[in-house]
């Protein structure tokens, strides 16, 4: 198209020419037929100029044309070419020069794109390495975050068997696998809460909430830390502060799972209901430990808290009738786990209640057997009960309570030091076998 474009010009410029060279010829004789001669030459000429300007149209639709098929840079060149073409009816070599720029023209025009491409695919590689990248850690992130949560199960066996340092290993190794799972962060609180290490459950449950700040389950632990925490303070602002903080969480948590339970089955309105009574907002606790009865109803926890309750009340009828429910609520727990160690602190607090100190004392062992070893909250929370309810019974049955707790402390302050000295043991023997592999390791 380029050349056609190219001949057309030349064709254009040769008009001046061949009408010089006719305007040249020998003047024609005077008179009437050398006015022929001229109208004939004027004829001649407009019709060539006719044709001139026919061809410039056919070269405009031309240009039109390129514009539509080779884009807006190859019609600017062509535009420019037929520029310079019409500015050959004044030299030649003006039209060559014009071709030659515009050769040039095109060849940076060509440079600068191979660049750009160069430039693009590079970073478009560069993209894809990094895209890659990213789902191989993704992959890898995926695989370690099933990992991690297979270990759950396995954690909340060995807590539900009262080894408390083994579920807190186990959820280590999770923790490594998945850092900023909020499940095993809260997982690691709720076991240091009831290890009695309230500093390290704050800190767990804290990152949990980072995580998922409405993640109820992480709530109630934290309040219930906090009451934990504040039940070990002087009275003062600050146990009151943090009381009062506790309770903010545990009705948080409640308001977005009214039945949500802890990892031992009870419903947290028993922790709030703790809160209360220690208040001694008795309507209040009352009132919670309804709500736990409620999503709970065959647990005895909730019921044996009533009993006292009932009692601080005055109304010692409703306690023992109260209490003949924990008696039957806790037996049925016992048969489905002998392990659960709170059904039968629960049954042990009844039988002393309905005078009953031959089945105490069964009861009693079971509670022996059934301590978490990790936990001296466990043995206190019971001794704890046991007092109160020795302060609502008449002097007799109440001095037999006092003989019970006084076996229970004397078990826990055992069980303590045999725990403690079993540590010391496991740590010599780490120490040791660390000792010795760095010296089989600076023996090689």
């Amino acid at each position: 198209m380029r050349s056609l474009i190219i001949i057309l010009l030349v064709a254009l410029l040769a008009l001046p020419v061949m009408a010089a060279e006719e305007t040249e010829q020998p003047p024609a004789p005077t008179g009437p037929p050398q006015i022929a001669t001229v109208e004939s030459l004027l004829a001649t000429t407009e019709a060539r100029l006719l044709e001139a300007e026919n061809r410039v149209e056919d070269a405009d639709n031309a240009v039109n044309y390129a514009f539509n098929l080779l884009g807006l840079f190859e019609a600017i060149g062509f535009f420019v070419t037929i520029a310079a073409g019409a500015g050959a009816l004044f030299g030649i070599p003006r039209f060559i020069s014009a071709q030659n720029e515009l050769e040039k023209a095109r060849e940076r025009f060509d440079q600068e794109i191979k660049t750009s491409r160069e430039r693009l695919e590079k970073e478009t590689a560069q993209k894809q390495a990094e895209l890659d990248q990213l789902r191989a850690e993704l992959k890898q992130s995926t695989g370690n975050a099933t990992l991690a949560l297979s270990f759950l199960p396995l954690g909340e066996s060995q807590y539900k068997s009262g080894d408390y340092k083994g579920a807190l290993d186990i959820y280590r190794r999770a923790l490594e696998l998945d850092s900023n799972n909020p499940i095993i962060h809260f997982r690691m609180g709720y076991v240091y809460t009831q290890s009695g290490r309230l500093q390290e459950a704050e800190n767990h449950l804290k990152t949990a909430l980072n995580v998922e700040p409405d993640f109820a389950p992480a709530l109630a632990v934290l309040g219930y830390t906090y009451r934990r925490m504040a039940e070990d303070m002087d009275a003062g602002v600050e146990r009151d502060l943090l009381n009062n903080q506790a309770e903010q969480l545990l009705l948080q948590a409640l308001a977005i799972s009214p039945r949500l339970v802890d990892d031992d089955g009870e419903s947290w309105w028993g922790s709030l209901g703790g809160l209360y009574r220690r208040r001694g907002q008795i309507d209040q606790a009352i009132y919670a430990y309804q709500q736990a009865g409620e999503v709970m109803p065959n647990s005895s926890y909730a019921f044996s808290n009533l009993a006292l309750l009932y009692m601080q009340q005055g109304d010692r009828d409703q306690m023992i009738e109260t209490y003949r429910k924990v008696e039957q609520l806790a037996i049925g727990e016992i048969q489905a786990n002998p392990d659960n160690y709170w059904a039968n602190a629960d049954l042990l607090t009844a039988r002393l209640a309905l005078g009953n100190v031959e089945g105490a004392e069964e009861a009693l062992l079971d509670v022996f057997t059934t301590a978490p070893v990790d936990s001296q909250y466990a043995l206190e929370s019971q001794m704890d009960t046991m007092s109160r309810l020795a302060k609502v019974l008449e002097e007799e049955q109440a001095k037999t309570v006092t003989q019970f707790i006084e076996r229970i402390r004397i078990f826990a302050e055992e069980t303590h030091q045999k725990h403690q000295a079993a540590l010391k043991k496991q740590t010599q023997t780490r120490l040791k076998a660390v000792e010795l592999t760095k010296q089989t390791s600076s023996g090689d």
